[in-house]
């Protein structure tokens, strides 16, 4: 199964498509219970949809929080710990080289 988004226009005709049976339905004046299904469907429906919205808006919300400390590790945290390591760890010993496989990753990312 693959995640797609879902369309509020896709949603919006959806709602227009089941007022439009809900009022077929009492037109024709079929059984009862079929306009009730359909108001139903059509609830559980704009419910599902205000679910999925205010997911999207907590999923939105979390990915500015992942972004903002990436940015603050990323760009602040690892270049200022790694001059000041840089500053103490001698260069002729094991820790220097790897030191210095960090700078190089640190510039990767």
């Amino acid at each position: 199964m693959s995640l797609k988004g879902i369309s509020k226009a896709t949603v919006a005709n959806m709602i227009g498509l089941l007022d439009q049976l809900e009022e077929l339905e009492g037109i024709i004046g079929n059984d009862p219970k079929g306009c009730e299904q359909i108001r139903d469907l059509r609830g559980d429906l704009i419910e599902t949809y205000q679910r999925y919205e205010c997911m999207v808006r907590e999923i939105t919300q979390q990915i500015g929080v992942y972004q903002d400390l990436y940015g603050k590790i990323r760009f602040r945290f690892v270049p200022e710990k790694l001059k000041s390591l840089r500053r103490i760890i001698p260069q002729d010993s094991y820790e220097f080289i790897l030191l210095k496989e960090s700078i190089h990753k640190s510039h990767l990312i």
